[in-house]
């Protein structure tokens, strides 16, 4: 097929080699059509495109283009200055490489100079502020974007990839994941942009600021199902926003909870990233919001404005003196600690698993400390990196609460509060963490330790990304073709039933709607597909050499075959025919002509009994082959002439399914027809011969007839005159006599020519498919 490329090449051949260097800087000559500016009068031009797509060349090419038109200043904005030069300027696709020599702009500082006096200057994205001034008549942007991966905000343009050269991590990144990093990055940007005082009209349309990247690719489905696509690994710490935008900032999450409740709250963003929070009851606001402090570590304590939530600071703790302390019923002071052979020295969190479609997870947190196993459960979805997070607090938390402090404090320190850091000089260095007060004629005060930031290490009970983990959602192509019964099984027809999907489910089950029974479970995606160029009606037992016809398959491939394998069984393809039937056909030449595109030809048709349902097979036609990919359904007779509808799932996923209903018909499941059908006059009369054809080991070269199928053994023989039926007969053998009397009743006259047609008769169906014979004096 011819292409672009191959045109291009061609035509470069013929030129002289010092031209042939004159158009590398012919950009419409190499450009893709997605990377030419769009046509007509517009504001913003969207390049849209994964690695490779030519986004950086055609961003460059466009820049040349403008200073060729004398249009100035431009604005050449990136993550950062550096990261503006390395790729928009110096770059293999930037600036400086797409500018031929004699139009080369020169840097100067942050400035690109061209000859005509048109002016580019550099900026980095992350300071909005260096964009006032100028009165930019144009600006080539990146797109907006963050890593999910520790410190993304250091070089939010970094990804990570095994497999790519360009495979890094952000500066001073221990590039373990990270995915509220990435929200907050574009959380402060919509900030940010959405503040008129940095943003006055005119500047920056919000509804316009792109982020990277949205992925097609069903979520968990990618990245969960790393044996269909490679790059899932990259999903953890990547610019994905796919199966994190629904999810949320600790503070998000506690603001929300606060709203429910009617409670005003602020709040400070602090990991992990947040999935979501189950509430299995009615409860207080405080109860709702436990979860999230157990898990940030943040404390809830009362300020002028309201409540708020966020990190307990050392330096802002209160220091008592010992005189200040109260004196009343019991001690004035008491400090508790736990026996350290009782400290926790793991802890095991179970929680909702949001990769894994949210099932239960658990992870398993470490101390040094030799002591006992904790178990604990959080109402919080997370992912896995955010669970051990959750996890090493959590231990963490424990430990520090092994040392609480009691004081008793006078009336006057009204201005203490839940949350507030307190210490005692002398008697209680802290800081330590007010967590009750109970007032009275002295305030009583308990608190405890702050989190001491001990080593912890965390283990996960299972991968977190599988290849049988959460798999998407798929729904199937299902067919089901009504075909005749096999030798094995004469007496009853079959249903042959193929699926197909992308991605594969996994396991496709089909289950009778009326019953419940399960008929069949496809393991494996079938061969289905189409015709894609009519098929003519062709002759039954010999090779069919004048008709070819094209399919297209949705998958897999075909091959041609040596005409001896063919008639052994090998290539085999269902085609529907124009009447609804089902066709089973041979072939021995497959030539591919285009992707998934094959035309077959030396064809053998109506094999496998259904040689009446030989007919034409328009385009559009399903086809599939029958090999190990489909299963067999035996037809019970009951099914004979009746509409079945059948439940389809989709995997181990699918508890809804789809519906299938499927004509079985009575075709494929009468009896045969006869064969060597002949006429003879005897004397007056005239004999009629034939020969049963039968499902049950019907083929063998040895015997004299072929076994009986059907008992008792009757035919139905009609006589036509024209196309009148005049005389219909009965007989218990393969052979009938047509009496003179009857030829006389029937034409007036010893006939000279007529038709006959001779059908066997099933016990339960009635008459079978008809063979046709004619006599000629």
């Amino acid at each position: 097929m011819a292409t672009k490329e191959t045109g291009l090449l061609r035509d470069l051949a013929q030129l002289p080699l010092q031209r042939l260097g004159e158009t590398f800087y012919k950009w419409p000559i190499w450009a893709y059509e997605h990377q030419l500016p769009p046509r007509g009068n517009w504001t913003t031009w969207l390049l849209l495109g994964g690695r490779g797509a030519g986004k950086t060349r055609a961003g460059a090419e466009w820049v040349r283009q403008l200073a060729s038109d004398e249009v100035s200043p431009i604005a050449l904005v990136g993550e950062t200055m550096t990261e503006a030069e390395a790729v928009m300027v110096r770059g293999e696709s930037g600036v400086l490489r797409v500018c031929p020599p004699g139009d080369k702009p020169k840097l100067v500082g942050n400035v690109l100079h061209w000859r005509n006096g048109v002016e580019a200057h550099l900026l980095p994205a992350a300071d909005p502020e260096r964009f006032r001034g100028p009165q930019f008549a144009a600006a080539w942007c990146d797109e907006l974007g963050c890593g999910a991966v520790d410190k993304g905000a250091n070089q939010p343009n970094i990804f990570g990839d095994p497999k790519s050269a360009e495979s890094g991590r952000p500066y001073f990144s221990a590039g373990t994941p990270d995915p509220l990093i990435q929200r907050q990055v574009l959380r402060a940007h919509q900030a940010w942009w959405g503040d008129a005082a940095n943003n006055p009209p005119g500047m920056v349309d919000r509804d316009r600021v792109y982020h990277w990247t949205w992925d097609a690719r069903p979520y968990p489905g990618f990245p969960a199902l790393t044996d269909v696509w490679a790059d899932g690994p990259n999903h953890r710490n990547g610019h994905w926003l796919t199966g994190r935008l629904g999810g949320m900032a600790s503070d998000e999450l506690a603001k929300a909870i606060a709203a429910d409740h009617g409670v005003a709250l602020s709040a400070e963003p602090a990991a992990p990233f947040v999935g979501g929070c189950v509430l299995g009851t009615a409860t207080t606001a405080r109860a709702a919001l436990e979860p999230v402090l157990e898990a940030t570590g943040l404390s809830l304590r009362n300020r002028a404005g309201g409540l708020h939530l966020g990190v307990a600071r050392r330096g802002e703790a209160l220091s008592f003196a010992g005189d200040a302390l109260a004196e009343g019923e019991g001690p004035i002071l008491s400090r508790r600690r736990g026996d350290p052979a009782e400290a926790a020295g793991r802890l095991a969190l179970t929680y909702q698993d949001r990769e894994r479609d949210y099932l239960a997870g658990t992870v398993t947190a470490l101390s040094r400390a030799d002591g006992p196993l904790l178990g604990e459960t959080t109402a919080l979805t997370l992912d896995g990196s955010g669970a051990r997070l959750a996890a090493e607090r959590m231990l963490d938390a424990r430990a520090a609460q092994r040392e609480t402090l009691d004081i008793s404090l006078p009336p006057a320190a009204l201005a203490l509060e839940p949350g507030d850091l307190i210490d005692i000089e002398g008697l209680a260095e802290g800081p330590f963490e007010i967590g009750e007060i109970r007032d009275g004629l002295m305030r009583r005060i308990t608190a405890r330790t702050l989190p001491a930031g001990i080593e912890v290490a965390t283990g996960i009970d299972r991968p977190l990304v599988s290849g049988n983990g959460a798999t998407a959602r798929a729904l199937p192509l299902v067919v089901a073709a009504h075909l005749p019964p096999l030798p094995a099984d004469p007496a009853r027809s079959r249903l042959l039933v193929a699926a197909y999907a992308q991605p594969w489910p996994g396991m496709v089950q089909v289950v009778d709607d009326a019953t419940g029974a399960t008929l069949a479970e496809l393991n494996r995606r079938g061969l289905l597909g189409a015709v894609a160029t009519e098929l003519s009606p062709g002759p039954a037992g010999v090779w069919d050499r004048g008709n070819a016809f094209e399919v297209t398959l949705l998958a897999g491939h075909l091959a041609s075959a040596e005409p001896l394998a063919v008639l052994a069984g090998s290539n085999r393809l269902v085609v529907e025919s124009d009447a609804g039937d089902w066709e089973v056909i041979g072939f021995a030449e497959a030539e591919l002509v285009a992707p998934g595109r094959y035309l077959l030809g030396g064809l053998l048709r109506g094999l496998d009994g259904t040689r009446p349902a030989i007919g034409a097979a328009s385009t559009g036609n399903r086809v599939f082959v029958p090999d190990g990919r489909s299963m067999a359904l035996p037809v019970e007779p009951q099914w004979l002439g009746e509409s079945r509808s059948f439940r389809v799932y989709a995997g181990a996923g699918d508890i809804e399914g789809s519906s299938l209903d499927v004509e079985a018909g009575l075709m494929p499941a009468l009896p045969l027809p006869p064969v060597h059908v002949r006429a003879w006059r005897a004397g007056g009369d005239i004999a009629l011969r034939w020969m049963r054809c039968s499902r049950a080991d019907g083929d063998g070269w040895g015997a004299a007839e072929s076994p009986l199928e059907l008992v008792p053994e009757r035919y139905r023989v009609t006589i036509f005159a024209g196309a009148t039926a005049v005389r219909t007969l009965e007989s218990a053998t393969p052979n009938l006599v047509y009496a003179a009397a009857d030829q006389l009743s029937d034409f007036g006259a010893p006939p000279a020519a007529f038709t006959f047609s001779v059908a066997q008769l099933s016990p339960t169906l009635g008459a079978g498919h008809a063979a046709t014979g004619a006599f000629h004096g």
